[in-house]
């Protein structure tokens, strides 16, 4: 099985729509659903590692800041 940031799929309900489920490295998941599917969840990043398509949530980019402010150079 591939691991993959976002994940696109067809919801089984009386009216079906497009729904993307984002996932974190930790863990975290957000859903965006019909027009929204095609944009990252508010506050959600790239992950900027090279990785195509990898998200993550607003507290591991937060960490991220961190860990790069706190980097010298």
């Amino acid at each position: 099985m591939v691991v993959m940031g976002v994940t696109y799929e067809l919801i089984d309900a009386p009216y079906p729509y497009l729904c993307a489920v984002y996932r974190c490295r930790c863990g975290a998941v957000a859903v965006q659903h019909a027009n929204d599917a095609a944009t990252p969840p508010e506050a959600w990043e790239h992950a900027l590692d090279g990785s195509d398509g990898d998200y993550i949530c607003p507290t591991c980019a937060e960490h991220r800041r961190e860990s790069a402010a706190a980097q010298p150079g």
